[in-house]
């Protein structure tokens, strides 16, 4: 019977490291894995102490068991060690993937075979975290619990995938300790560079231990699963779908984080990856509302490719062309390049990912062209052989990628898909949208088991947004039928892998002529969401865009600002949101002439939300149209002082927000701590707003947050590091003398 760990899938050197890890000896390289000789007693990884002096062998065989004469092999590397010991062994330990056992005359042997390594894996989820690999060489149907998994809300499959080709780097290693010590880290780089990879996989080996796992691209999302009584562990990804910046995400995510770091615990853990743009906008975001000492500056992992080794680059290669089970011209191509690969300057785990899949067969069967030079040129420039694919595409598989550049980040539904491809496809499609999206699964598209639609990898949407850039029929085309996401695409700066991609659709006047046709036409059928990302999108445009577009810009933003104006100033509009009344006041602030300020809108949204005398501050819906109504009051007190005046401000409501700060001074001092923050937030706004009531406002938020220093808790102190981890993080890297032995010594065991 096969063991549910596939040990023959490691290679010598990740069977090495397993064996190290379930050891903690030291090692000496021997061609089968390593040999480590001790003078005294050594001890099993299941705790029993052999006499010393010990030999610990680690033996890898391709194949195991089933290679040829296997046990004959193992008797002499068994033998070899023996004899290569300073002194004769009075045992030996023996870590193998063979299903046998030599044997040895006078000497004890204590053998570790495929079954008992896999009821080891199985029993230590510290293994399971330092080496991840062996989540991709197991059958985790065995290892994760099924309440987890039907807990779960992320996409267990693709982490169940990246587990078969990952490997733990060091920038993976600084991600789990920092994790462990902060319960919170942040890995931030350029794409390609593995940071999803490195999310996904710490989630599946806490998956496996029990966590649930929940991956979110809204803090609304996280707050909807999170739960106190459950260990989880959520992953905010803003790889997921998209490269654009996002300044109403970014913005939605720092407002939140302060909230969210204050819930985790040991329970409960984030991993949150962003490219540079999103994450410096949010952290300036944190420190100006928080300050600096409430963001916690050691829970940041850079992922870069100056981080990756060679050793780790050929150990990439090897799972990579491992898990394709190539056949033996291809993995001899891999033998006989694989150093001119991994020390390529343009190697990435993402552009390896595409070169095993897409290239390695088509490179082995070429034999009249220079596979040195198209083996470089894969690396260096891999969007040639995705442009070509995505230009071999029938027009309506490349509508269907139009349709999902024109949709929210993240994995779509295909019912959320299909009036996008709708808007894109005017003839409609020959085949049904699931047959059309079965397609370009897996080389363009990834799909979940809840019918969800999202990029294989985000350059995918790179090249998409870039081939509809640069064809000005299609580009048109785009504009004109496009929902808010689409425009929102057309105005985005900071987009690109680098963030240097800014207006991408917007090229010539024509461009902008049918885009602010198309903002007028869909104008007065936005959502709420919708209209805020509209105008946080326009307001950022303003402030990054090229000056060479204000020209088009300036006037495109004005007549939005003055038209969303008209449709709230309407005797049968809704009162507006307070979150977008201030989105269209600083849209308004950033042009050069800002148009007036819709006063009717603002009236009603303060007349609405005004308080009254015996509001309760305990109660949060109460709580919160007070916040929102001194809100709205600090910034008419910017924008129009003279419709404050009009409305009777302050003196109007003087003795009932009176009333409310005497209130707060009654409050008993044991009050719940989340509630104390937000009065004394409302209690400081007030101050500021309500010149009045300044002095007894202050005084009541000052009690409240004196008692609340009186009964905060300490600071946490930062746990130690498992012992697993310490390891990890002090192995050193390889000399370069050595970089093209080890790939020699990884690669040979293809």
């Amino acid at each position: 019977m096969q063991t549910p760990l596939a040990l023959d899938e490691l290679g010598s050197v990740q069977f090495a490291q397993l064996c190290q890890a379930m050891l903690g000896v030291e090692s000496v390289s021997a061609p089968w894995g390593f040999t480590a000789a001790a003078r005294e007693g050594v001890e099993t990884p299941s705790g029993a102490r052999l006499p010393g002096p010990a030999v610990v062998v680690a033996a890898w065989l391709r194949d195991g068991s089933r290679a040829p004469e296997a046990a004959e092999r193992l008797q002499g590397i068994v033998a070899d060690a023996v004899s290569a010991a300073p002194t004769a062994p009075a045992s030996v330990l023996l870590l193998t993937n063979v299903a046998a056992a030599p044997a040895l005359e006078d000497t004890e042997l204590f053998v570790v075979g495929p079954d008992d390594l896999w009821a080891l894996v199985r029993a230590r989820p510290s293994l399971r975290y330092r080496l991840p690999f062996l989540l991709g060489a197991s059958d985790l149907s065995l290892l994760v619990p099924d309440t987890a998994r039907a807990a779960s809300s992320a996409d267990v499959a693709a982490a169940a995938a990246l587990a078969r080709v990952f490997v733990p780097t060091r920038a993976y290693a600084q991600a789990l300790a920092v994790l462990e010590r902060h319960r919170f880290v942040v890995l931030s780089g350029p794409p390609e560079m593995g940071k999803t990879a490195i999310a996904r996989t710490i989630g599946l080996a806490a998956l496996s231990d029990g966590w649930e796992l929940h991956e979110c691209v809204r803090p609304d999302e996280l707050w909807a699963r999170f739960a106190r009584d459950r260990r989880q562990l959520f992953v905010a990804d803003d790889a997921f779908g998209s490269t654009e910046y996002h300044p109403e995400t970014a913005e939605r995510w720092a407002f939140e984080l302060d909230r969210v770091l204050g819930a985790l615990d040991d329970d409960h853990r984030l991993i949150w990856t962003s490219r540079p743009t999103p994450l410096h906008a949010a952290l300036r975001r944190i420190h100006r509302e928080h300050g600096v000492e409430r963001f916690p500056q050691p829970a940041q992992v850079a992922v870069d490719a100056t981080q990756l080794d060679v050793g780790e680059k050929a150990l990439m290669l090897f799972r990579h062309t491992k898990a394709l089970a190539a056949p033996e011209e291809q993995i001899e191509l891999v033998r006989r390049h694989g150093w001119e690969i991994v020390s390529h300057t343009h190697f990435t785990p993402e552009r390896i990912r595409r070169f095993c899949e897409n290239r390695l067969a088509v490179l082995a069967a070429a034999d009249s062209v220079d596979v040195a030079a198209a083996v470089t040129a894969e690396i260096r420039e891999p969007t040639k052989a995705m442009a070509a694919s995505y230009h071999a595409l029938a027009p309506e598989h490349r509508a269907v990628l139009h349709a999902l550049v024109d949709t929210p980040p993240g994995p779509v539904h295909e019912r959320d898909l299909a009036p996008a491809v709708r808007r894109h496809t005017r003839e409609g499609l020959g085949s049904s949208l699931a047959q059309v999206v079965d397609r370009l699964a897996d080389h363009f598209l990834r799909t979940t088991g809840s019918d969800s639609v999202g990029w294989a990898h985000p350059s995918w949407r790179d090249l998409v947004i870039d081939e509809l850039a640069t064809d000005r029929r299609t580009r048109v085309a785009f504009l004109r039928d496009c929902s808010v996401h689409g425009i929102a695409l057309a105005l985005s700066t900071a987009g690109g892998s680098g963030g240097e991609r800014a207006l991408p659709l917007l090229r010539d006047d024509e461009d902008w002529d049918v885009l602010a046709g198309r903002v007028a036409a869909v104008l007065p059928t936005l959502e709420a969401p919708e209209l805020a990302l509209l105008l946080e999108t326009l307001a950022d445009a303003l402030r990054h865009a090229p000056d060479t577009s204000s020209a088009e810009l300036v006037p495109l933003a004005a007549a939005t600002c003055t038209e969303l104006g008209r449709l709230w100033e309407a005797a049968d509009a809704a009162p507006a949101s307070v979150g977008l009344l201030a989105a269209w006041l600083s849209l308004a602030g950033e042009l050069p002439e800002p148009p007036p300020p819709a006063e009717r809108a603002l009236a009603r949204t303060w007349i609405e939300l005004l308080p009254g005398e015996q509001l309760d501050l305990l109660a949060a819906r109460e709580l919160a149209a007070l916040d929102d109504w001194l809100v709205v009051t600090d910034l008419l007190a910017t924008a129009a002082p003279e419709l404050l005046d009009r409305l009777g401000f302050p003196d109007g409501q003087t003795e009932a927000l009176r009333a409310i700060v005497a209130s707060a001074h009654g409050l008993e001092p044991d009050l719940h701590a989340p509630v104390r923050t937000l009065i004394v937030r409302a209690l400081t706004r007030m101050a500021r707003v309500v010149p009045p009531l300044a002095d007894e406002a202050r005084a009541a938020a000052a009690g409240l947050a004196y008692a609340d220093a009186l009964r905060s808790e300490p600071e946490p102190e930062l746990r130690e590091l498992s012992p697993e981890l310490e390891l990890l993080l002090e192995q050193p890297l390889p000399s370069s003398r050595d970089e093209q032995a080890i790939v020699t010594r990884v690669l040979r065991d293809l």
